[in-house]
Formats: C-alpha cells, sequence, structure tokens
C-alpha cells in the first residue's frame, strides 16, 4: 500500500509530441533550458533516435506504442533532503517495479524484469526502461525515466531480437493516452513505496520479479 498522500506525481502535465529524436533527448534540452516542470512526461507518436540501454536503437512503428519520458527534480520529493547517487540504485529498483506492474496489470504474472531495465513476458521482450540522471557535484538534481512498451505493434523486423506487445499477448487494441496515464499511476506508487520502505526492501522485492535470461 503506498503513503497516504503521495510524494511523487508523474504524468502531469503531459506534453504531446508528433515526431522527434527521442523523448529523453528532448525532455533533457528542456531541463538544460530551465523549461521543464517536475512530473511532467513527454509522450511522442515516433522516435527517429530512440534510446535503449547501452546505446541500442529503440524499435517502435509510429502511434502504435508508448513512448514517453517522465521527469523529475528530486529536490521536490522532500525540501532540505540531498540526493545523492547511491540513491539511485533504490529508484532504479522501484521504477522496475512500476513497470512491470504497469503491464503485468494486462499480461499477468508472466511478465518479469530482466536487469537491468527491461521488461519481459514469459521470453520475449515487452518494454525497456532507460533511466539518465543530472548531478551538480555529488547532489542529484534531476532524473529522466524514458519507457518504452511495445502496445499495438504486431510486425518487428528481423533485427528486433524477440520481442511481444500486449495486443500480441491478450488480442485486443489498446488507447495510447490511457496506457500513458496507468503507466503514471503505476510509477508513482511504485516511487512512493521506494520512500516510505526504502531501498534495501525495494532492491529485495525487485530481485524476487528477475528473469534470468540470456540477451538478445
Amino acid at each position: 500500500m503506498s503513503p497516504a498522500t503521495p510524494i511523487i506525481t508523474l504524468g502531469e502535465p503531459l506534453i504531446e509530441l508528433s515526431v522527434i529524436d527521442s523523448t529523453n533527448m528532448y525532455a533533457m534540452e528542456q531541463i538544460h533550458a530551465q523549461k521543464a516542470l517536475s512530473g511532467s512526461v513527454y509522450q511522442t507518436d515516433f522516435q527517429t533516435s530512440g534510446k535503449g540501454q547501452h546505446g541500442r536503437v529503440w524499435e517502435s512503428q509510429k502511434g502504435e506504442n508508448l513512448l514517453c519520458t517522465y521527469i523529475l527534480e528530486l529536490k521536490t520529493i522532500k525540501p532540505g533532503v540531498k540526493w545523492g547517487p547511491n540513491d539511485q540504485i533504490g529508484f532504479s529498483a522501484a521504477v522496475a517495479l512500476g513497470a512491470q506492474s504497469f503491464f503485468g496489470q494486462w499480461a499477468g504474472e508472466d511478465t518479469k524484469i530482466k536487469k537491468p531495465n527491461d521488461i519481459y513476458w514469459r521470453d520475449r521482450k515487452a518494454g525497456g526502461i532507460l533511466i539518465e540522471n543530472i548531478l551538480r557535484g555529488t547532489e542529484w538534481n534531476w532524473t529522466l525515466i524514458g519507457i518504452g512498451f511495445n502496445i499495438n505493434q504486431t510486425q518487428f523486423s528481423i533485427d528486433a531480437g524477440n520481442p511481444v506487445s500486449l495486443k500480441q499477448i491478450t488480442g485486443k487494441e489498446w488507447e495510447i493516452k490511457t496506457m500513458q496515464k496507468k503507466l503514471a499511476a503505476s510509477l508513482s506508487e511504485a516511487l512512493n513505496l521506494w520512500l516510505e520502505q526504502g531501498a534495501d526492501d525495494t532492491i529485495k522485492k525487485m530481485e524476487t520479479q528477475l528473469i534470468n535470461i540470456k540477451s538478445l
């Protein structure tokens, strides 16, 4: 159960973008230009240079998947608390749990986490997370949570590995904007639990949800 008064709320305001290079890159530019509001989500129909872990490209057909970046300014969480690099481990675990919870609402218990930040359904990749952080010295100032989920896409390239979409699993078409709101709610709940329960408990919980398969 999340805290009675949530401290972290992601997903508002929503900034909708038709075509951009990547939501993380756009969000980073907005932060550096001091135009960003903590809690915002940048969502796009298509990325020309979608970013994945270790520099990989995220493949997605236009308008068929959930592609977004949530941003959070750490000083807005608890005034006076200084957040550092060590806090990022528990935070990352909470994000993974939130993403897993989101997809698992419809895909079921076969939804698992593959380190470092992939969401799998059985042995197939359903989504990916790319967290990027902004530090000033040793103080953690901003975080960007880039997430891509295969929602309605059913045709993938040969080089895409072993992907799966929610439509392939359920046989249903999903409304992307609604899914973004549900993802925001799942992430917010998981992050508030991280604040309430601490990093150790969050990491232990994540470890119970891991899947051990080779990268594709």
